[in-house]
């Protein structure tokens, strides 16, 4: 069985964090790796949201509608997919994965590959962070995640960068992105 949230939400219920490897388990690791892949994105960043956004629930339901591994909104899952698709399917970890990786490489070119952004988009949805955009002056990535007027997405976005310092590790890359987002600058 799969039970990796159950895993998560224990460890964390005791206090019991030090133990990496279940904390942040590679669920779905060859789904997870294929179409992050397909999609040209690092799969540690979509191993990061999905360990954000259901801690591995293939059955995950948010209260907004969300759902599957990567909580993907049906309205969201149609136009991806280009045809209506049904609660079942997205509770399917393959097709879940598929979408959500391919609307996290369609993030990543909305927001001409700035990482953050794209992750701030995924949580607040794209929009709302090109309202956020456009009077903003440029600034340092790190210092425009704690303007993010969400606290919500602002949490969002810090968890998951995190989480993908641990998952670069355990897929075996250099762990660099906090390199990558202190030279990434925020720009309308």
């Amino acid at each position: 069985m799969k039970w990796y949230d159950r895993a998560i939400f224990t460890l964390a219920k005791v206090g019991y964090l030090n133990d990496v490897d279940l904390r942040f388990p590679l669920g779905f690791e060859s789904e997870i790796t294929h179409y992050a892949g397909q999609q040209k994105i690092n799969p540690a960043w979509a191993f990061a949201i999905t360990r954000r956004e259901s801690s591995f629930m293939s059955d995950a339901n948010s209260p907004a509608g969300a759902k599957g591994l990567m909580q993907i909104m049906p309205g969201t899952a149609k136009q991806l997919a280009r045809k209506k698709v049904s609660n079942r399917y997205l509770f399917k970890a393959k097709n879940n994965i598929k979408l959500g990786t391919k609307y996290l490489r369609d993030l990543l070119d909305r927001h001409d590959g700035n990482q953050v952004l794209a992750t701030a988009a995924y949580n607040a949805g794209p929009y709302r962070v090109k309202s956020w955009l456009k009077n903003a002056e440029s600034l340092p990535a790190d210092v425009w995640i704690e303007t993010i007027p969400f606290k919500e997405t602002r949490e969002y976005v810090k968890s998951v960068l995190a989480y993908q310092q641990i998952y670069q590790h355990k897929v075996g890359q250099a762990a660099s992105l906090f390199d990558h987002i202190i030279a990434m600058s925020i720009n309308e």
